[in-house]
């Protein structure tokens, strides 16, 4: 017997919305233009602590209050130098990689391989689709940027409701937006184990790691490379 899935939410930055290089890509570039060494095991570990300090709100909302914009980012360009590594000259370097990111981080941005193919399978076999998102603002105007925004039938932004992945509350709202739709009967597909792997399983959801990097592949969930995969998984016997 398979599930029978209704509904599919989908991430938006890093899953659908995708920028190239992704803030820690651009990072590693920038701290290697230093002349850091950064070698692949520490590439993985970056990516996932990256992954996990965004997965924590309660502490990055605490940080943001108590710091203020711009010291919640220089406190986070510290961290990820200290996460490679880097121990000399960290508090000028931290500003250099705050001033980048603040300035010279101007990424391609592109909608990721095969979604539109994978909207019009998920559409024609019935599925109901969403985007919800831990963006501040309303993000209509990304998606039609990214010619997607026809493809859902509802969106929502975490500062909407005052509350951000991975906690529950989101995805529950998410799906209070279709009558009597069971947590069971709905899927979400994230690149952040940590927001909406973890977020999604603790709400009663089906989560798929989009996890094109290999990042996750020993983890329980299910992971896929590319958007197209998820199909396949859908149709898992469970």
């Amino acid at each position: 017997m398979t599930q029978q899935y209704k509904a599919i939410f989908f991430d938006l930055d890093g899953t659908l919305r995708i920028p190239s290089p992704d803030p820690t890509d651009a990072f590693i570039q920038f701290a290697r233009a230093q002349q850091i060494v950064i070698d692949e095991t520490a590439v993985r570990r970056l990516k996932i602590w990256a992954h996990r300090y965004w997965g924590q709100d309660k502490l990055v909302l605490d940080e943001m209050n108590r710091l203020g914009e711009e010291g919640f980012w220089l406190n986070y360009s510290r961290l990820l130098l200290e996460t490679i590594g880097a121990t000399d000259n960290l508090e000028a370097l931290a500003r250099q990689v705050r001033d980048y990111f603040g300035s010279g981080y101007a990424p391609e941005v592109r909608l990721a391989a095969g979604a539109t193919d994978l909207f019009a399978t998920l559409k024609a076999a019935g599925y109901h689709l969403g985007v919800v998102s831990n963006r501040s603002r309303i993000f209509q105007d990304v998606l039609e940027q990214l010619a997607i925004a026809d493809w859902f039938d509802m969106t929502l932004a975490a500062g909407e409701i005052g509350c951000w992945k991975p906690n529950t509350a989101i995805f529950h709202h998410a799906r209070s937006y279709f009558a009597d739709l069971a947590a069971e009967a709905c899927v979400y597909v994230g690149d952040n184990y940590f927001a909406d792997g973890i977020g999604a399983k603790r709400a009663g959801m089906l989560p798929i790691i989009y996890d094109p990097d290999g990042l996750y592949g020993e983890s329980e969930m299910a992971c896929v490379g590319e958007l197209g995969e998820i199909t396949a998984v859908l149709h898992q016997p469970i």
